[in-house]
């Protein structure tokens, strides 16, 4: 029973992690007797001592609230001033290259480079910690949110397009979840960086009241107890503040990314008409589309049929307006409408609920009820997407177009990956949401005409749409 109790403790972290702190203890006092000189290595007992002595003085808390306060304001400063010069790098490319050079230049320049030309340039050395720690965060946090920025599928950009999300929510829930990972490593990294460079530029500097003073005057000094004292205060600062900033981080990053957005606002967007007339669309010199003209009124369902490759993607992506024709017009201009893609397209992190209240006008009440009539059970769609089967993102995409705000619906393969009773649950959703928009529907599958009571068009890349017919 003991040996069983053991052996559970053991596999506890901070168990683990106290007793690997106590075996380097050991081996310190271990070296420190070995060495017999404490000029040359303080045993962890006279640095305990010293620091003992040090902690109820005015002057240690002075001391460490004066390079803490500034060495944390560097670092804050570069953490803002790198997610704004990524953020712009990642809107614009030319900005991407303008500082990029620069950016190099100041991850290579030595750190005692940039304090010895800080003390050119500074009048006052006090604020040269919170310089050169600003200097070595800015890169650090630039270079990691901009990769994960630019990483960010370009999928999820246009379905916010089409839905009409806005800046806010476009950043909010599409953009801050992709660099949050990116941010918090390069926190993590800069932190520590921070601290290392802050208090080496005060060494240098031998700002007045400052732990680089402290180290300073300990080597002036030859004690080698106060030495390691100090290393060891600024090394639990930084632990210390590391832990609660990530923890603060980790927790502002679910409030803000994670945490189900508010609905959509309503926007009026009355059942209209779409048009295509006479449009022509190539690729690489290969044309896709010749002269597609076809209407699609409100209150009707069209199935647009064709093999796969015969451009039935296209036509919709021309419809919504993330792509421009050739030749021809589509009409109307500017009007709202929602899309179930092809590929998902939704917001990983949020639940089905939330990708749904993400670009919808409906409550969460309403949402529900469109899940529970397309057979999900109530834990299933409070799940985050990824975690949920092909199927069940593929019937979260119908009820965030069905559900939308738009003046017509178009779904792309709408029930690709799903199975007869699902098939037909969702069928009768999308007939039963419709609310007299056209319903334009581009499949392979001829029996999806059929579970949608829509007539046909049959699209063919060299001549056209083909006359329809009634189904």
């Amino acid at each position: 029973m003991i040996s069983i109790t053991v052996r559970k403790l053991l596999h506890k972290r901070w168990l683990q992690s106290a007793l690997a702190v106590a075996f380097w203890l050991c081996v310190w006092q271990a070296a420190s007797a070995a060495v017999a000189s404490s000029l040359i290595l303080a045993s962890p007992l006279a640095v305990l001592k010293t620091l003992a002595g040090l902690v109820p003085s005015a002057a240690f808390w002075h001391t460490v609230c004066q390079s803490t306060a500034r060495i944390l304001a560097g670092f804050f400063l570069g953490l803002a001033a790198g997610l704004a010069l990524a953020c712009l790098s990642a809107a614009f490319a030319f900005v991407r290259v303008l500082l990029h050079p620069l950016v190099l230049t100041v991850k290579s320049v030595p750190v005692a480079s940039f304090t010895v030309l800080a003390l050119f340039w500074l009048r006052d050395a006090a604020n040269l910690s919170m310089l050169i720690s600003f200097l070595m965060v800015v890169p650090v946090v630039y270079a990691n949110t901009l990769e994960a920025l630019l990483s960010v599928d370009a999928a999820l950009p246009e379905m916010a397009k089409v839905f009409r999300l806005g800046a806010v929510r476009t950043a909010r829930y599409i953009y801050a979840p992709a660099a949050a990972p990116g941010v918090r490593a390069a926190c993590r990294v800069g932190l520590g960086l921070c601290w290392k460079s802050g208090v080496a530029a005060e060494v240098i500097g031998i700002t007045s009241g400052s732990l680089g003073e402290m180290l300073y005057n300990a080597k002036l000094l030859l004690s080698a107890a106060d030495l390691f004292a100090w290393t060891l205060v600024i090394i639990l600062l930084s632990f210390g503040f590391e832990k609660l900033f990530l923890a603060a981080l980790g927790r502002a990053e679910h409030a803000v990314c994670r945490r189900c957005p508010p609905p959509m606002r309503r926007q009026s967007a009355a059942p209209a008409a779409l048009r295509a007339d006479g449009v022509w669309k190539s690729f690489h010199g290969n044309a896709v589309l010749c002269g597609v003209t076809q209407s699609f009124a409100p209150g009707e369902a069209v199935c647009v049929m064709a093999p796969s490759g015969a451009g039935k993607t296209t036509l919709l992506r021309l419809l919504l307006g993330l792509a421009r024709p050739d030749r021809g017009e589509i009409s109307p201009a500017g009007v709202k409408l929602s899309c179930a893609f092809q590929e998902e397209r939704l917001v990983p992190g949020l639940s089905a609920v939330g990708n749904v209240l993400l670009a919808c006008p409906c409550t969460q009440a309403q949402a529900e009820d469109a899940f529970r009539a397309l057979g999900f059970e109530a834990h299933t769609m409070r799940q985050p997407v990824c975690q949920l089967s092909g199927g069940q993102q593929r019937r979260v995409s119908l009820a965030r177009a069905m559900l939308a705000d738009s003046a017509a619906v178009l779904l792309d393969e709408p029930f690709k990956g799903l199975d007869g009773g699902a098939r037909a649950a969702a069928a009768a959703f999308v007939r039963g949401q419709a609310a007299g928009r056209a319903v334009v529907c581009v499949t392979h599958d001829a029996a999806d005409a059929g579970l949608l009571a829509a007539r046909t068009v049959q699209l063919c890349a060299k001549n056209g749409a083909k006359a329809s017919r009634p189904t």
